[in-house]
């Protein structure tokens, strides 16, 4: 009797391994996403604290921020002959301070790493596109610009 034990026990313990090995790593995935996500909202936020003294998005902070994207290992890229990080529907007209709608944007686009692989791994529907999803970062503020 206590050798049936021991066998299934064993045989528990080779289903169970596997099942908690793909739980624990399947969280990897989402923490980089949601690293990466973190890291853009600060980029976002510092281009942000320019455009507010510029009052307009500017080729230089465009340049600084691509930068700042960049030596985090997120440059620039194209997918489907769009290229990102695309800042379309950020503020490009100056905005002066004493303006009646003095409100400043930034809005930062960016593909997002496709975190349903991890689905695909264990047998699952996930998709196999490289980037299923884009990061969206919109921000306003108030211009701070006197001309």
């Amino acid at each position: 009797m206590k050798c049936n034990q021991g066998v299934a026990t064993l045989i528990t313990t080779i289903w169970i391994m596997p099942i908690l090995m793909v739980l624990c790593f399947s969280i990897i995935p989402f923490f980089v996403y949601s690293m990466k996500h973190d890291k853009l909202i600060s980029i976002v936020n510092h281009a942000l604290e320019e455009v507010q003294d510029v009052g307009l998005m500017s080729s230089t902070i465009i340049q600084n921020t691509n930068d700042r994207l960049s030596e985090i290992g997120m440059g620039s890229i194209s997918i489907n002959g769009n290229g990102y990080p695309s800042y379309s529907g950020s503020t490009f007209n100056k905005v002066l301070k004493d303006d009646p709608d003095p409100t400043v944007s930034v809005v930062l686009k960016y593909p997002a790493p496709n975190i349903t692989k991890i689905i695909r791994a264990i047998g699952g529907n996930g998709s196999s596109e490289e980037n299923e999803g884009f990061y969206q970062i919109t921000v306003f503020a108030r211009s701070e610009a006197y001309e």
